[in-house]
């Protein structure tokens, strides 16, 4: 991870939250970080099932994902990253070689290995700001055929308090260091 990515973490931790004066608004801000965290980690395990349409249903209609770090990538609105999705294509930073195809990828067991999240709810109860860092373990096959690969990476998340349905992700950049993967390199 470069420097300045690892810069964007750390102005999510540094972001100040206010000091909530009452009893109830602290116990609120306790929910709402509780419930942030449960969709972070949501997030990782229903990409892990590959099961996209529930993962979809806690975006925004006006989702956007950045994909940066190894890769680089921007995605704006549910449907296009639906196709990303069932059909990832994961474009490569700078020069390196393209990943496997999707058909293969979508053959791998993979594990979102995510590290508690840090939340900051803005002052107006609405929006949010999560960082946090992850590792994703590929695996493939069985016996002599098995093959695992691992990378690391970071979210960043931009949440907004919908109404009737609470929490749900806005934005995301995911730094990712894909290509650092043996199980996603192009061979």
């Amino acid at each position: 991870m470069k420097d300045e990515e690892l810069d964007q973490l750390i102005d999510v931790v540094l972001l100040p939250e206010r000091a909530r004066e009452t009893l109830e608004e602290r116990v609120a801000l306790a929910e709402d970080h509780r419930r942030i965290t449960d969709l972070v980690m949501l997030y990782g395990w229903l990409c892990d099932r590959r099961r996209w349409d529930d993962l979809l249903s806690y975006y925004t209609d006006d989702f956007e994902r950045t994909l940066a770090g190894t890769l680089s990538e921007k995605v704006k609105g549910k449907e296009k990253l639906r196709e990303l999705y069932f059909r990832p294509v994961l474009p490569r930073a700078g020069d390196a070689a393209g990943p496997p195809p999707a058909a293969q990828i979508n053959t791998y067991e993979l594990r979102h290995l995510i590290h508690p999240p840090v939340i900051r709810v803005a002052d107006d109860g609405q929006t949010a700001s999560v960082a946090a860092v992850y590792s994703l373990v590929a695996t493939s096959g069985d016996g002599s055929a098995f093959r695992r690969g691992e990378h690391e990476g970071a979210y960043l998340f931009g949440m907004r308090r919908e109404p009737e349905v609470g929490w749900r992700f806005a934005t995301m950049t995911v730094i990712s260091e894909n290509t650092r993967n043996p199980l996603f390199s192009g061979s």
